[in-house]
C-alpha cells in the first residue's frame, strides 16, 4: 500500500510543479495529495487501533 501511496503522492507533486503559480500548486497538492493521503492513514490506523483493542481484551480475558 504504502509504495502506492508513494507513487501517487510523486504524480500529484509533479502535476502541482506544473500548474501556472505557487498558490494554484499548492492548492492542488492540498486537495488532491494531502487530503486523500490524511483520509487513507487516518482509515488505516482506525483498522489497527480496533485490532489492538480487540487483541488486549482478548489477553485480559485469558491472564484475568
Amino acid at each position: 500500500m504504502y509504495i502506492i501511496l508513494i507513487g501517487y503522492l510523486y504524480v500529484v507533486m509533479m502535476f502541482s510543479v506544473v500548474m501556472g503559480s505557487i498558490a494554484k500548486g499548492l492548492i492542488v497538492f492540498f486537495i488532491f495529495g494531502f487530503m486523500p493521503t490524511l483520509i487513507l492513514i487516518w482509515l488505516k490506523r482506525g483498522k489497527q487501533i480496533v485490532k489492538e483493542r480487540k487483541q488486549e481484551e482478548e489477553d485480559e480475558e485469558k491472564g484475568g
